[in-house]
């Protein structure tokens, strides 16, 4: 990207002026050694302070309450979109070419090709006209300081409906098609039509024999994909202004707030090495052939 922070900060300065401040923020040493500064400040807790979005704020202090909005957030639609992704997954390869199927794949389709502000964008619009006094900004209304418990936990589940809407929209029909895949090949094994020849209920055959060979894959890509909803919730929290680790990401882009951009970046980095070691730790239950 062109420019830097000197030019969000002081937009009509001198070239003269500009030279000072990125002396002042180290912008004028080589890329070598601004690396060396960010590894040996992140490696002591030193994300610096925000130069633009929150100036003279520690960037810490920044991100801490984005990051809870966007971890509420992400968690609560993660949580439902596996549930229900993997059920309607499991479903659709029971039935496969029967109705079910072909009605839960298609419709599956169309949201796991939609962009994701598409779908949110959307979920605007008809909220907007068929609920105009639904709040579709924000995750508090202008009078939450003043509500008592029961209030600010109605107050913030309004807030969050629709980003939780769109996210369950994006992700629920990639955790469908994903278990549905994965079950397929399960279910043309030798030993799945052993099950069935021995007599066994279907229902036994899917939730005993079946779901637990299909979930080491199931697993592996959720996980991936878990990684992926931390930062793709930015294009959701874009959309309904939901003030998201997301959201903040984007004001630091537009300010060329750099060390605010680093640590959110770190952040996200972390949420996907995090997920994949959970699921890599779950793989060792589900599948004994990892540990040998």
């Amino acid at each position: 990207m062109p420019g830097d922070v000197t030019g969000a900060l002081l937009k009509h300065a001198t070239p003269q002026t500009r030279d000072i401040l990125r002396d002042l923020y180290g912008l004028n040493d080589s890329m070598a050694t601004q690396y060396v500064l960010f590894m040996k400040n992140t490696l002591t807790g030193e994300f610096g302070k925000s130069i633009t979005v929150q100036p003279g704020i520690n960037v810490g202090e920044v991100i801490w309450p984005k990051l809870v909005n966007t971890l509420v957030l992400v968690g609560i639609g993660t949580v439902i979109s596996i549930v229900v992704g993997v059920y309607f997954g499991r479903e659709a390869a029971w039935r496969r070419g029967r109705p079910f199927d072909k009605v839960s794949g298609s419709f599956f389709l169309v949201f796991y090709c939609m962009p994701t502000f598409l779908s949110a964008l959307v979920l605007l619009m008809l909220a907007a006209h068929y609920f105009p006094t639904w709040p579709v900004k924000g995750d508090v209304s202008d009078g939450y300081a003043t509500m008592d418990l029961i209030g600010k936990l109605g107050d913030k589940s309004q807030h969050l409906l629709l980003p939780i809407s769109a996210l369950v929209v994006e992700t629920i029909a990639t955790f469908s098609i994903i278990t549905r895949s994965a079950l397929i090949d399960v279910l043309t094994e030798d030993y799945m039509t052993t099950a069935v020849a021995k007599g066994l209920r279907s229902r036994r055959v899917l939730k005993g024999h079946a779901m637990p060979n299909a979930m080491p894959a199931v697993v592996t890509v959720v996980a991936i994909n878990v990684g992926w909803i931390m930062s793709g919730s930015i294009m959701i929290e874009i959309v309904f202004s939901y003030p998201g680790l997301g959201f903040l990401t984007w004001e630091a882009v537009q300010g060329r707030d750099w060390f605010l951009l680093q640590a959110a970046f770190m952040l996200e980095i972390f949420a996907v090495l995090i997920a994949n070691f959970i699921a890599d730790m779950m793989l060792f239950k589900l599948d004994p052939r990892v540990k040998a």
